[in-house]
């Protein structure tokens, strides 16, 4: 404890810790630049509840009251999210140290992607939920520090460690999956002897096996005291062992799927490709060229297998304990241990490159990545402050409309049927990164209580209320009708706003638009 506390101590008095932070800010700009209030912090904002507790996340709720200095939350960005970023290059540091790697300039940029991780930013785009994710992160992947330590020591700790982890932010337990399963990887690179590799795995699963257990235990407890205890008890159920190989046939195919589509038809998933194959080459040069004799009853056919079986499980760990839920919710923030996925397989590549050549394509790749995860936070920030701009626009008329409905009727009652929609601004970036799509949330939707919580800061206070049945499909009833929007008069008085999918120009139309352009 006490040489990590020094090694911790003197790293963050360096400049590499400097040069960490202003990377990660530089990232992260156009996010706060945007200052959107990104879902929950709607809520937060203008209630000033903390609401961390129904999600069995006792220790989130605590870190708000300790930083708000009572129950009562504020808006204090981009402050947290600046106390994020310290937190996110403080874990950079830890995974150098868990991994024993030379904190260097160049294993230091190697972990760069922990912070600008792209499925990670919705994580930073919380105002109030920011540090205590970049918490539950630090947690993770702190007890791998310890991995040399005796063996009750570690568990201990370990297990404590993961127990908080997981009372911060669930998801976050990912990044310490990822580093069990790479150690496992490189010691059977490394011709260990099976035993020692099975054993190193056990030591690694059974304080996991004891925090997270404890914590599942404890969970229901704040799950019931919850106005949605129904919803988060439906998605956090864990099905019995009879039905578990069934449910992980379900979700393993399914998260693959959805990683296919996210990085398939782009440049930065052609280069996140190109950098799980060179991981994957490299283990197997290692376990070509290794020297250490093989024992007879684990040849190298079984280890190929074996490494073979072990990388597609290490491309799905940063999914954590989602894979045994019988209805996993899918968001890009609960994919967060994806950053420290890609920054072990950029340092395992820095390690094995030998040479001029091996450099040349090592640094090629890592100066690429980290050049386009900057330019995807960016992308991103951008998108933010754009539909932030068109829901404004949109919604300052709709309130001013909705207001002379409420007038006229008196019900204030309003259900939506469809969608604000994303900005036009967003329809080139979506194109490319089809992940933007679930990053970039559209809170005015149907049957969504931040789309009423959003127009309250218009001055509307309207009750949530679903579309009724028998409500006119027709424009029957209309009170109002513009280009972007419809309301209609329901039954009881119900107001029914449809959004209205923008004009498409016919073909000749805009041909003639482009021609004169």
């Amino acid at each position: 404890m006490t040489a990590l506390w020094q090694y911790l101590r003197r790293e963050m008095l360096s400049r590499r810790y400097v040069v960490l932070i202003l990377l990660y800010g530089l990232g992260i700009i156009s996010i706060v630049r945007a200052n959107r209030s990104y879902l929950d912090d709607l809520g937060r904002a203008l209630y000033g509840y903390t609401d961390w507790m129904p999600s069995a996340r006792p220790l989130a709720e605590a870190f708000s009251w300790f930083f708000n200095l009572g129950p009562t939350t504020v808006d204090a960005s981009p402050l947290t999210q600046i106390l994020a970023v310290a937190i996110l290059a403080v874990v950079s540091l830890l995974l150098l140290r868990a991994l024993r790697a030379r904190t260097t300039w160049a294993t230091v940029l190697c972990t760069v992607p922990v912070g600008l991780s792209p499925y990670g930013l919705e994580n930073l785009s919380y105002k109030f939920d920011a540090p205590g994710m970049a918490l539950g992160l630090l947690l993770a992947v702190l007890p791998c520090c310890f991995a040399h330590n005796s063996q009750k020591r570690f568990l201990l700790i370990s297990a404590l460690c993961l127990f908080a982890s997981a009372s911060f932010y669930q998801p976050a337990l990912g990044a310490y999956l990822c580093i069990t399963v790479y150690v496992c990887l490189t010691e059977l690179a490394s011709r260990r002897s099976p035993a020692l590799v099975l054993r190193r795995f056990l030591r690694f699963l059974l304080p996991f096996l004891l925090g997270v257990g404890v914590y599942t235990l404890q969970a229901p407890l704040w799950f019931y005291t919850s106005q949605y205890s129904t919803y988060i008890t439906q998605h956090a159920s864990i099905p019995g062992p009879a039905q578990m190989p069934a449910e992980l046939a379900q979700n393993v195919p399914h998260y693959l799927g959805l990683l296919v589509r996210d990085w398939g038809c782009n440049g930065l998933g052609l280069l996140l490709g190109v950098l799980f194959l060179c991981f994957a080459l490299q283990l197997f040069a290692r376990l070509l060229h290794s020297r250490r004799p093989s024992r007879p009853l684990m040849s190298g056919i079984l280890r190929l297998g074996l490494i073979l079986l072990l990388l597609p499980c290490f491309l799905l760990c940063p999914f954590g304990i989602q894979f045994a839920l019988s209805d996993p919710v899918w968001a890009p923030r609960t994919f967060y241990g994806f950053g420290v996925m890609l920054s072990l397989m950029l340092l395992s590549l820095h390690a094995f490159a030998h040479g001029r050549t091996g450099r040349i394509i090592e640094s090629t790749v890592r100066g690429l990545m980290l050049l386009q995860l900057l330019v995807f936070a960016n992308v991103y920030g951008n998108l933010l402050d754009a539909q932030n701009q068109w829901e404004l626009s949109r919604m300052s008329l709709l309130a001013s409309d909705l207001n002379r409905y409420i007038q006229a009727t008196g019900s204030s009652s309003v259900a939506f049927v469809g969608s604000v929609g994303l900005s036009p601004l967003a329809v080139n970036p979506a194109q490319k990164y089809p992940l933007l799509e679930r990053l970039v949330t559209v809170p005015l939707t149907r049957n969504w209580r931040w789309g009423y919580e959003q127009l309250k800061t218009f001055g509307v206070a309207v009750k949530d209320t679903p579309v009724p049945q028998g409500a006119p499909t027709a424009a029957t009833d209309v009170f109002i009708e513009t280009p972007s929007y419809r309301i209609q008069r329901g039954p009881g008085d119900v107001g029914i706003v449809t959004f209205l999918p923008p004009p498409v120009p016919k073909t000749e139309k805009a041909k003639m638009r482009r021609t004169d352009g």
